[in-house]
């Protein structure tokens, strides 16, 4: 017999006894935290405190609606129309990529890497925005800076947009697809581009979980397997020609292709090419600084 999702106690278990299959044990149960908070503003804690409390009528309706939505393995994130990056509020629906921690970490590396240039009006280009998160966190961190952020969805840009004006940030939105050279001559030079561009080939698709391909969008995260690194040879080319002398480069990169990346990076005359592991120890970041020699100073 199900458990009723009348009581705060019951809700853990009726998750379970749903989900139990599809998601391990720890996410089921920090899904059912994430709801609680949602819902009821709960936090854990009170979760534990307060077991035998009856739910309202309109909130059992939620859970019921979103527990139905999980099994058919929608991200609790899509669900809620909101995630965390960095600290930061976005907004997210089935038009961008659900930030993630990996990204989060290449923000921090070129916080870090620019530490001392936090107070100067930098130029910063992110190529590919989806969300805005990159281009939000570095806005937030280097507040003098002019940020621009091209995609080529204009469902992802007006989701971008938004979360932009939701946290203060002036950031310059344009429509443009990265591969097309025609679109070059809109944008101008920086001190930083930066991009994580779709990586993960189909061949990797068929191991992935539903709640991936099933809902988040396709052309954020896939490419060919015959061509899987295009995104990043043509922004590095690109940059070639768009980066102010001794600037930096930054991608989000596959675990597989960190040597190949860093080869035709190398080639095109960039310096200081190193490529990082993410917090699970994979080759998850390249970074790369421009010579001086590619464009006049300012």
């Amino acid at each position: 017999m199900e458990p009723a999702l009348n009581l705060v106690k019951n809700v853990i278990p009726g998750f379970r006894m749903k989900l139990s299959g599809i998601y391990p044990d720890h996410e089921i149960r920090q899904f059912v935290f994430m709801l609680f908070e949602e819902y009821l503003g709960w936090t854990k804690p009170m979760v534990h405190l307060y077991p035998d409390t009856e739910i309202p009528e309109p909130v059992i309706g939620s859970l019921h609606r979103a527990l139905d939505e999980l099994i058919t393995g929608k991200p609790i994130q899509y669900i809620l129309g909101k995630s965390w990056f960095n600290g930061t509020l976005l907004k997210v629906d089935g038009n961008v990529l659900i930030p993630r921690p990996e990204t989060e970490e290449l923000c921090s590396m070129i916080k870090a890497d620019l530490s001392g240039e936090q107070n100067r009006r930098l130029s910063i280009l992110d190529i590919g925005t989806g969300s805005g998160c990159i281009a939000i966190d570095l806005k937030k961190y280097f507040t003098h800076s002019e940020v621009t952020a091209i995609d080529n969805s204009k469902g992802a840009l007006k989701v971008a947009g938004e979360n932009a004006v939701q946290n203060n940030c002036e950031i310059a939105f344009i429509h443009s697809d990265a591969l097309s050279e025609a679109n070059w001559k809109k944008l101008g030079t920086y001190h930083i581009i930066v991009s994580n561009p779709p990586y993960v080939t189909e061949l990797e698709r068929k191991q992935m979980h539903l709640n991936v391909t099933g809902f988040e969008p396709e052309k954020a995260l896939f490419v060919s397997d015959n061509d899987p690194l295009m995104f990043y040879k043509t922004i590095a080319g690109f940059a070639v020609s768009h980066l102010k002398p001794r600037a930096r480069l930054y991608f989000e990169i596959n675990e597989r292709y960190g040597k190949e990346v860093a080869g035709f990076v190398s080639a095109l005359g960039y310096e200081e090419v190193r490529v990082l592991p993410d917090f699970h120890g994979k080759e998850r970041f390249l970074t790369a600084v421009m010579k001086s020699r590619y464009i006049s100073q300012e």
